[in-house]
């Protein structure tokens, strides 16, 4: 055997090993080269297909925000249709004026103030998003009428705001709070302070947002009813893109899209220059406190009812739901009103009673 190896030219294989019949090539260096530049040209392809296409969306998705949301902060403004000068016609005496005081940002508010001859307590009352200060018009005077002070504005952006924007909610609860202190500094012919210390909030849709946001910032407020109202800014941008959209596939998908409350809250901070944080209802509703909360939703009202009914839930002081065959989201006539007007009117004098007007009356 070791003859024959020699012969054949081939070492004798060591002692203890036999020789493979498959004998080992190590790759070569430059085939891996090749294979690793293949892979790095690849995965370049990729990322310049892939980086631009999710620029595309997401700037798309950006400015689809920033669209919806300046069409948000400028709605249709819709004409007073009266004031209480035909109220004022019917009581034969002063008892109404209109009025004009500076916000904490410098901006003017504008509203109607009803007043009493007497300390009282006040309630003011701040409407829906696209409304004004009109559709209130009843309901302030029969609170007047059951001697209260009444203060109804209208939201900026709205009515004859000075503003030509909307705020969606970030600006509206420091506007009321400042339509609060414009009250505390109000006088009545005898020099004594118009109201008495006890202050009740009412409001719709946006307007009662802010109401019970701004509720939970002032001991003086005693007594808050909400109509249809939402939780925080997020719900009330998602449900206006849908109302805006429509119901549909995409509006679906825009609203569920990953990331997209974060993406709603920057563009809102950026589009309205407001960089604090928002202050969600619930916050304010889950604050124990001396106040008291009416809940009013309407009857096939979709998200609203339900949104209304989690913050009635969630809310930690005395509180009651009322369900109401419509709601102040949609304007309100003859006996619809008047039972409506009557069930918040009953609810402040529980909370915060007061000495009604003499000689006028009851009948609309």
């Amino acid at each position: 055997m070791l003859y024959t190896q020699r012969c054949l030219g081939r070492p004798p294989a060591a002692s203890g090993f036999t020789e493979s019949p498959f004998p080992f090539t190590r790759p070569s260096w430059s085939k891996i080269m090749i294979i690793s530049k293949k892979r790095r040209v690849t995965f370049k392809r990729v990322l310049w297909v892939f980086i631009p296409a999710v620029l595309v969306l997401g700037l798309g998705a950006l400015g689809l925000n920033f669209y919806l949301i300046h069409r948000m902060a400028h709605p249709t403004r819709n004409p007073l249709y009266g004031s209480p000068r035909d109220f004022q016609v019917i009581m034969q005496k002063p008892m109404w004026s209109d009025e004009k005081w500076n916000n904490s940002d410098g901006t003017q508010s504008v509203g109607w103030l009803l007043k009493q001859s007497r300390p009282s307590p006040a309630v003011i009352l701040s409407h829906a998003y696209g409304s004004n200060r009109s559709d209130f018009l009843t309901l302030s005077f029969e609170l007047w009428k059951a001697g209260y002070n009444v203060l109804v504005y209208d939201l900026r952006g709205h009515g004859e705001s000075p503003v030509n924007w909307s705020g969606l909610g970030m600006y509206e609860k420091d506007d009321l709070l400042s339509a609060i202190k414009f009250l505390k500094g109000q006088k009545t012919e005898s020099g004594q302070d118009v109201v008495d210390g006890r202050v009740g909030l009412y409001g719709v849709d946006m307007g009662g947002y802010i109401s019970l946001v701004a509720s939970s910032q002032d001991p003086m407020v005693k007594a808050v009813a909400v109509d249809s109202v939402f939780p925080d800014v997020t719900h009330f941008i998602n449900h206006r893109i849908r109302n805006f959209i429509g119901s549909n596939a995409l509006a679906d998908t825009l609203v569920g899209l990953p990331y997209r409350s974060d993406l709603t809250d920057l563009t809102m901070q950026v589009y309205l220059l407001r960089r604090d944080d928002f202050a969600p209802a619930v916050e304010a509703v889950t604050t124990g406190s001396s106040r008291r909360f009416l809940f009013i939703t309407g009857r096939n009202t979709g998200l609203y009812e339900e949104m209304t009914k989690n913050l009635y839930n969630q809310a930690k002081d005395q509180k009651e739901i009322v369900e109401v065959e419509q709601s102040r989201l949609d304007r309100l006539y003859t006996k619809a009103s008047a039972d409506y007007d009557s069930r918040v009117v009953s609810f402040f004098r529980d909370v915060m009673p007061a000495v009604p007007v003499k000689n006028v009356s009851m009948a609309r």
